[in-house]
């Protein structure tokens, strides 16, 4: 593929999740203020709950709890909501997968994009809350570029294969929802990790999402650098590496069939 081709696929693929990110909310009244709505408003809620109801306070190193939820919710907003989406990418723009010429393997990345407009919002109302607390912009919230990548290939690769699978079985959409939801809880988000036994805590870190949460931690908060979770790192690549390689043998298996299904 000549840099023209590349070129030409990154402007459909642009356009395409812009146009997906105005139709999204069209018809609304609000519009895509929703979009920003109802996750600050379950930001607000789990605060609430957390640290007003069950008195969680300040986490032992002093940071402030809606700091450190803020910081776990951000990106599992952005990973849930682009894995669902881009999960049935291939059913809602069925009227290009049945077009020869097009590349329907763009889809989930431009589902991921679309989701991503959102994302660069709460990274601002992050940095924001951080300037509050106190928290003055360091060098290393570059870092956040290299966990925003590590994201996107997982999720391109789990998308790949969820959105190969529910073009013919349309119950793992719903199945997904509730991984989802279940996902939620076996990640320290709203939970603290301290709370769980290093034996324990060794098969939580098997998800590959936690090791984006923590990240995300790692470099607004405890400024730390992601190759000295050398060890985590390492895992992380080797695990999206293969879902990403079993995403794309199944959509290549299964892409001649779309087309007879949709």
């Amino acid at each position: 593929m000549n840099t023209k081709n590349i070129q030409s696929h990154l402007k459909i693929i642009m356009e395409l999740a812009k146009n997906d990110f105005k139709t999204k909310y069209a018809g609304s009244y609000l519009g895509i203020i929703w979009a920003f709505i109802q996750p600050l408003m379950t930001i607000c809620v789990y605060w609430f709950v957390f640290e007003i109801g069950f008195r969680s306070g300040n986490r032992p190193d002093g940071t402030p709890f809606i700091l450190w939820l803020t910081c776990g919710m951000v990106p599992w907003f952005f990973f849930s909501e682009s894995l669902i989406t881009a999960s049935n990418s291939f059913i809602e723009y069925s009227y290009l997968v049945k077009k020869v010429a097009f590349r329907i393997g763009f889809l989930p990345i431009v589902k991921i994009i679309s989701s991503f407009f959102i994302h660069l919002f709460f990274l601002l109302f992050l940095i924001v809350i951080l300037f509050y607390f106190g928290y003055h912009p360091e060098l290393i919230y570059l870092q956040v570029i290299y966990y925003l990548a590590c994201m996107m290939f997982l999720l391109l690769g789990i998308s790949l294969i969820m959105s190969s699978l529910i073009v013919f079985m349309k119950d793992i959409g719903q199945v997904l929802g509730i991984i989802i939801q279940i996902g939620f809880w076996l990640i320290p988000i709203v939970w603290s990790p301290e709370i769980i036994s290093d034996k324990f805590i060794k098969i939580f870190k098997l998800n590959p999402v936690y090791y984006l949460v923590e990240g995300y931690r790692d470099t607004f908060i405890n400024h730390v650098w992601f190759w000295h979770r050398y060890n985590q790192t390492a895992y992380f690549w080797v695990i999206s590496i293969v879902i990403f390689l079993i995403g794309s043998y199944l959509f290549k298996k299964l892409k001649p069939h779309f087309a007879d299904v949709l």
